[in-house]
């Protein structure tokens, strides 16, 4: 028997590697029964059950209820029914021939992060119901797993494409490889590879500080410690001086995903990225830039291109799946595209604290404060003569 108790929780769990404290104030409802998810299909409506959600993770679910009546959601039916069941035997097996495939099955355990992956699926759906982490028309497990957390997977390979890859997976004592997802959104693809590379550290950045919530708390939930979380403009990283000890040529990958036009990209985040010169200083190798996007490129970015492979190749699926493709930049050719494109020019920062710069806008209202305001109410100057009008005035007695 279901008993449903509606409450108000104060979410003030905060990773232990949250940069920002961040609090939520969130409705859910706790259930005795099995966690599920109702959702909307061709057929009608069916209901989900999700068995790697925990107990806190499934009290936090709610009925999802959706129509299909335009012809484009038609279309999304049709394709969420052509993939693969993420809970099935060929879903793990596909992972499994990933790894092989790229020569990384002798570090990774297919089954075991068949598994996190589920998880993680679960999680997105539980949290996806109170803000939107990814488009609510067409949240499905099979649109989770296979249009958001397997693109981000498919980067592992380019990830782990440096002289010392499986250094940072068998080597404790080896430098981890520092990587930043700018503008990670609902987590993606940062939490999937930070998931899977524990032995990497990964700051994930995003403005929006309700979606950071919810990855941090997905992120506890899978007891994934290798995760911190900036809430900011990237571009501001950097500008104070604690955040150029910190942040200022620190990373060796930089993660993106359709965030924006990649010359605004790369202006935004070139600086966070090792230069080819600190190698001399036995600081790693130079950084790179691995962003996910589909559609055509300006001619200042594809003559810069390292490495351009489509999604569907990197995990082997039918051509036409996925239009987005996955490009690696070198760090100086990053800052080259953000200077000859102009976009470094354009970037507004706010003034750091403490410089003791006044802005225009302020020395303009101080100005306007000093005048007086026309009709505005002043104290009367007793050695005037009062101006009545009428000075001729003379009164007559009859």
């Amino acid at each position: 028997m279901t008993l449903p108790i509606m409450m108000m929780a104060c979410i003030s769990h905060v990773h232990p590697l949250l940069t920002r404290r961040t609090m939520m104030t969130t409705a859910f409802s706790f259930s005795s029964t099995n966690s599920a998810i109702t959702t909307a299909t061709r057929g009608g409506i069916r209901k989900q059950h999700y068995p790697y959600l925990t107990n806190n993770s499934q009290s936090l679910l709610h009925a999802i209820s959706t129509t299909t009546s335009s012809s484009s959601e038609e279309e999304v039916w049709n394709r969420a029914a052509e993939e693969i069941d993420p809970y099935s035997e060929e879903a793990k097996l596909n992972l499994s021939n990933f790894y092989k495939r790229h020569n990384i099955d002798s570090i990774k355990d297919a089954e075991k992060d068949h598994k996190k992956l589920l998880r993680l699926t679960e999680q997105v759906l539980s949290w996806n119901q109170r803000l939107n982490l990814i488009s609510r028309k067409d949240c499905t497990p099979e649109v989770v797993y296979h249009r958001h957390i397997l693109p981000s997977i498919a980067l592992l390979p380019l990830v782990l494409k440096s002289s010392h890859d499986t250094d940072h997976n068998n080597n404790n004592n080896s430098q981890p490889l520092k990587i930043v997802d700018v503008g990670t959104g609902g987590g993606f693809p940062g939490l999937p590879l930070a998931l899977l590379l524990p032995h990497c550290e990964f700051t994930l950045v995003d403005s929006i500080q309700k979606k950071l919530v919810a990855v941090s708390e997905m992120a506890a939930e899978l007891d994934v410690e290798n995760v911190r979380i900036h809430c900011g403009r990237c571009e501001e990283m950097y500008a104070e001086r604690e955040g150029r000890m910190e942040h200022l040529g620190k990373y060796d990958v930089c993660l993106g995903r359709s965030v924006t036009a990649l010359p605004r990209f790369c202006a935004w985040m070139y600086p966070l990225l090792k230069m080819q010169q600190q190698e001399e200083d036995g600081d790693g190798e130079e950084g790179r830039l691995i962003y996910i996007i589909g559609g055509e490129l300006e001619d200042v970015v594809e003559s810069r291109i390292q490495s351009d492979t489509n999604l569907d190749v990197l995990l082997d699926r039918e051509e036409g799946t996925s239009d987005k493709r996955a490009l690696i930049f070198m760090a100086n050719d990053v800052e080259e595209i953000a200077v000859e494109s102009g976009e470094v020019d354009k970037i507004v920062r706010s003034a750091p604290a403490g410089t003791g710069k006044k802005s225009k806008k302020k020395k303009n209202q101080q100005q306007r404060t000093n005048k007086v305001a026309k009709g505005a109410w002043q104290k009367r100057d007793n050695s005037v003569k009062k101006e009545r009008g009428y000075d001729d005035f003379q009164r007559f007695e009859f």
